[in-house]
């Protein structure tokens, strides 16, 4: 039996890969070993290798054809090199290598049945994403505590399934009786996916009221950095905001800081800054220019461009969140604590863009502040998912980083309080490293871009050396699955969603061939000017 499994022997052995010969005897790189045909060398298929009584399990990892010379003559050989990646002792499968084989070991390719082993652990969770794209009759097994409580990276270019990926991941969980996730979703893409046990919120329509806020938020909202009164004005926002809070909140007067999410009235606040910015005082020379005067004309255009400008209503204009008390029904509904819901969707697609980091910001930071005073948190874990990350988790911009700085905390200590990140972005290469270098878990789609590529290169453990070479050839859906939830690193067709978001492209051509429905510019114009958007 294991002699036709044999493919080759170990001729060179590093302290991180094997360079394997094939035999000679096998010129169609196949084995048919019962019923199945299984191909010799295909990068992401596996090998076993014999050490002791022991299995060595490695991943194919480059796969060539060199000349070779013996007893004069030159000949031509397959050589592939295989990155170690686990253990099979005594029918037990485990991840790392402790002792790799000698030179002349002999090489065998890897079953079905050998693979099951592998994953006979990982089955009693009864959590699979896919199938295994070498293995289209063997399921790709997880453990759904590590893969959810490690943070994990979905990343992809435009079209490679990233959409369809997160929704076939999510849907699988949101059956479960307490799920708790909360999805940013940039683009409305999500709403269909999930007709059930899901919340939906439009968040030009729901009230995120601006007290909500800290003061770091509140700042990078409205301060001008390049301001030379930049350090004025915040200093002034800071008393003004502390005193306002406490005048309004009598009972919680001793322990409110400028960070508390508690009512206060923004409208008081700007008026006593156009106060100071005009104050003049009379004395025996005449009137007198005050000592602030003119010094927050800019902060007051700013301050004004927010709080009168309707698409801001949803934060600035509440009328339900009009107190500090309303905050309690507004974290049991995003938390689905009502038993509604398992699944609080965050359509950001009808705010305006330069209000969207602060409003990630803001929606990540109470997820985090909330089980951080929650005594009960191991009881509530929440999973915040950040659609198109790299919109607003950049390390290169440097004009907005609260929502950078607060996920970058939850990539480092949400764990600790029940709080995970799951990034979906495009463009890995442009967001902050620090996430992503916190992530346990990626799932790598199909990637173009070679700053990308090679950005996912540095981020991603030693098992994945030469498997990134197949990135740009990954089929829609497919992808390499790679981290601490899984047994080795996997290629897998990722189950499709049911149903699917809505994020398929327009098929300009077929639509250009067709007469279709005429576009009425007067409807159009007229939603426009009302902001009233298509569901």
């Amino acid at each position: 039996m294991w002699e036709e499994k044999r493919i080759g022997l170990v001729r060179e052995v590093s302290g991180s890969s094997l360079t394997v010969h094939i035999d000679e005897t096998i010129t169609n790189l196949s084995k048919k070993i019962g019923d199945k045909t299984y191909f010799i060398g295909q990068l992401g298929s596996y090998i076993l290798v014999p050490v002791g009584k022991n299995f060595l399990i490695g991943i194919v990892s480059e796969f060539r054809k060199t000349d070779f010379s013996s007893n004069g003559q030159t000949a031509q050989r397959y050589i592939m090199t295989v990155t170690p990646i686990g253990t099979m002792k005594e029918g037990r499968y485990e991840t790392g290598v402790s002792v790799l084989p000698t030179a002349e070991t002999v090489v065998y390719l890897l079953e079905d049945k050998d693979l099951k082993v592998a994953f006979s652990v990982y089955q009693k969770f009864n959590f699979s994403v896919g199938k295994l794209s070498m293995f289209e009759d063997q399921k790709a097994y997880l453990d759904p505590n590590r893969f959810f409580g490690k943070h994990i990276a979905v990343l992809g270019s435009s079209g490679a399934g990233k959409s369809c990926t997160v929704s076939s991941i999510l849907q699988k969980v949101v059956a479960l009786p307490d799920t708790n996730i909360v999805l940013i979703d940039i683009h409305n893409e999500y709403k269909k996916a999930f007709p059930e046990g899901s919340q939906y919120f439009d968040l030009a329509e729901l009230e995120l009221p601006y007290w909500l806020m800290n003061f770091e938020e509140v700042q990078e909202m409205f301060v001008d950095p390049t301001d030379e009164n930049a350090a004025l004005h915040v200093s002034m926002l800071q008393d003004l905001i502390l005193l306002n809070k406490k005048v309004k909140n009598q009972r919680l007067a001793e322990m409110i800081t400028i960070d508390s999410p508690v009512y206060f009235d923004f409208s008081e606040v700007r008026a006593r800054i156009q106060f100071l910015d005009s104050e003049k005082t009379v004395g025996t020379g005449g009137s007198k220019e005050g000592p602030y005067f003119g010094k927050f004309t800019r902060l007051l255009v700013r301050l004004n461009s927010k709080l009168t400008d309707p698409r801001y209503a949803f934060m600035f204009k509440p009328k339900i969140m009009a107190d500090s008390e309303s905050a309690k029904a507004l974290m049991m509904m995003i938390f689905g604590l009502t038993g509604k819901s398992k699944i609080t969707i965050m359509d950001m697609s009808g705010i305006p863009f330069d209000i969207v980091k602060t409003v990630v910001a803001l929606v990540a930071r109470i997820s985090f502040d909330f089980n951080f005073w929650n005594p009960n948190r191991r009881e509530l874990p929440i999973l915040l998912v950040f659609e198109e990350a790299h919109n607003y988790l950049s390390s290169s911009d440097r004009g907005a980083t609260a929502a950078r700085r607060i996920v970058e905390r939850i990539a480092k200590e949400g764990r600790k309080y029940g709080v995970s990140c799951m990034i979906v972005s495009q463009r890995p290469s442009e967001i902050s490293e620090t996430i992503l270098s916190q992530c346990n878990n990626f799932v790598i789609l199909r990637l173009l871009n070679p700053i990308d590529q090679s950005y996912i290169r540095r981020l991603v453990p030693d098992s994945f050396s030469g498997l990134d070479s197949v990135i740009p050839l990954l089929r829609q859906g497919e992808a390499l699955i790679l981290g601490d939830s899984m047994p080795m690193p996997l290629r897998v067709q990722v189950d499709m969603p049911n149903p699917p978001p809505d994020s398929s492209d327009v098929s300009f051509f077929d639509k250009w061939k067709q007469k279709g429905a005429k576009t009425d510019a007067n409807e159009v114009m007229e939603r426009w000017w009302s902001q009233q958007r298509t569901q």
